[in-house]
């Protein structure tokens, strides 16, 4: 009542003052006012999120991140005060920890883990504190932390932990650990500082081989907004353990920017690791191969999409697990192995329409192309994530949708007869459609989120084999959406149009079209699929 009585002061502060009880304005009004003006705060507040805790950017100097509780305890690096329920920041470059009353001091009197340097050799980049859990020394093999405080330290570069008594026996020098031929070195990068722009960021300007044997450097590309923030905690864990140099964010700059690294190297061979879905995937291997590079960077994925579908064939993972363990996806990388996979050309040449000629394009295809209910199913899930009152970013939440969508797609049956409304044509000879709703061209063994469309043929049909490598596409057709729910669960076969190196679409009319999952309403046309070489991707063995 204190609170209420002091906004109905603030609407009319003379009404105390002079007796008069009765506001200026209803009493129903004031109340609605109020509410929602509480409401206001807390969305905002909800929509900010850690909003009284400053951050630096990470170009001045550490990268400050808040802290997310968790099961391990944080201490503040400076004051090594316990920070309670987990409010303070910590870079996560070199893992330095701050409260927000001591992130000006941590600025200053903590050194941040370097990106470039002059001197070829590099010291360990001892600190203090904040292990991860289950930290062993290197040197006596007992446990770590075991007791309560801002007690030993790990080195940001090689990852190694150690005793603050073991400290004094270990040599300065680092070897920058197991991953050390994924490692870029402070010494190998020459960077440069863009000026005039608002955004300063560090441009790459040179990176030489430091002469290792074995050394193939990684670089990690992912978008720090994609998926519920999944993007932004892939690019924050491989900062601790690379250069953060390697590590490009893809909402700040392009592709082209992570592919600059194989430019400067060449002809030294780059590995790329791509944290997204199938659209982010074929993104990246789309801008390689216009930027023409020799050596074209083999492509390895952390799956963060709905889909997943080439994750999925090169053994990477239906989905990213929800404590992302970078060791791992390192040591599986250093067992990796390099494949082919066909990439396909796709020319659409639209036909009039209204009395205009539509632009023709060429477009890159990796996975599938949809033509149909699937594409529409894609297409409306597409336009509500875009919309403002999208709100619910996770996996699960996509995943309700595109049922929601799919069963809706049941009682419209918008893409009805779809056979009256395309002609199929491969390697040059026209095929006869049944009543369909969807044609699906296939490049891998995967599709709608791990479905072996081919595969589900069995061998009734003498089925020819299918492969991602061997410039032969599948050609397929399915029934309604409800086919599709009953393909996903592995009760009913999909219809077998062919297979073929050439495949032609002639569309008569207006139909949803998607490639590796992004859609688009697509008028009248002509669609070409012809391959155009094989690009480099990475095998996951220890799935595969």
């Amino acid at each position: 009542m204190a609170v209420f009585s002091k906004f109905l002061v603030h609407l009319n502060p003379k009404m105390w003052l002079v007796g008069d009880l009765s506001p200026p304005l209803s009493v129903p009004t004031v109340l609605s006012t109020f509410i929602i003006c509480i409401l206001g705060f807390y969305i905002f507040k909800w929509l900010s999120g850690d909003g009284n805790v400053p951050i630096r950017d990470s170009s001045k100097n550490h990268s400050w991140i808040p802290i997310k509780i968790a099961s391990k305890a944080w201490y503040c690096s400076i004051c090594e005060s316990f920070l309670i329920n987990g409010i303070g920041v910590y870079c996560d470059c070199c893992g330095v920890c701050a409260d927000p009353e001591c992130v000006k001091k941590a600025n200053v009197k903590l050194q941040c883990k370097a990106i470039t340097s002059n001197n070829e050799k590099q010291l360990h980049h001892w600190v203090k504190g904040n292990l991860p859990l289950g930290a062993v020394c290197c040197l006596c093999n007992e446990d770590c932390s075991m007791e309560p405080g801002l007690i030993d330290y790990q080195c940001c570069w090689c990852q190694r932990t150690v005793h603050t008594s073991c400290l004094s026996k270990l040599p300065q020098d680092c070897d920058f650990g197991p991953f050390r031929n994924m490692i870029v070195p402070p010494w190998c990068v020459q960077v440069a500082r863009r000026k005039g722009a608002l955004n300063k960021h560090l441009l790459l300007r040179g990176v030489k081989d430091p002469g290792w044997k074995n050394w193939t450097p990684l670089v990690v590309v992912a978008n720090k907004k994609s998926g519920n923030n999944d993007g932004a905690v892939v690019l924050s864990e491989f900062r601790k353990y690379l250069n953060p140099v390697q590590v490009v964010d893809l909402s700040s700059r392009k592709p082209a920017a992570a592919l600059q690294w194989a430019v400067l190297l060449a002809p030294k061979e780059v590995w790329m690791l791509v944290g997204g879905g199938d659209g982010t995937v074929a993104w990246m291997l789309t801008a390689s191969h216009k930027l023409d590079l020799d050596p074209e960077p083999p492509l390895a994925i952390v799956p963060l999409g709905t889909g997943n579908d080439l994750s999925r064939v090169l053994g990477w993972g239906r989905e990213n697990p929800p404590e992302l363990d970078v060791g791992e996806i390192l040591r599986n990388m250093q067992e990796a192995r390099v494949a082919q996979l066909d990439r396909w050309k796709v020319e659409i040449t639209s036909s009039r329409h209204l009395g205009l000629r539509i632009p023709n394009k060429t477009l890159y295809m990796y996975n599938y192309i949809g033509i149909g209910v699937d594409a529409q199913v894609a297409l409306n899930f597409h336009k509500t994530r875009d919309s403002l009152f999208y709100v619910f970013s996770s996996r699960i939440f996509n995943k309700i949708l595109y049922l929601c969508f799919g069963t809706q797609q049941v009682v419209t049956s918008v893409c009805k007869n779809l056979e009256q409304k395309l002609e199929v044509y491969l390697d040059g000879k026209q095929i006869d459609l049944p009543e369909l709703e969807s044609i699906v061209i296939l490049n891998i063994p995967s599709w709608g989120a791990g479905v072996n469309l081919w595969g589900l043929l069995g061998n009734t049909f003498g089925r020819p084999s299918q492969s991602y490598h061997d410039g032969i596409l599948e050609v397929l057709g399915i029934y309604s959406s409800f086919h599709i729910a009953q393909l996903q669960m592995g009760l009913s076969t999909p219809v077998k149009l062919g297979q073929a190196k050439t495949v032609e679409v002639r569309l008569k009319a207006k139909s949803p079209i998607q490639i590796d999952g992004e859609p688009w309403e697509q008028h009248p046309c002509m669609l070409k699929v012809t391959l155009v070489n094989k690009c480099p991707v990475l095998i996951n063995q220890t799935r595969n």
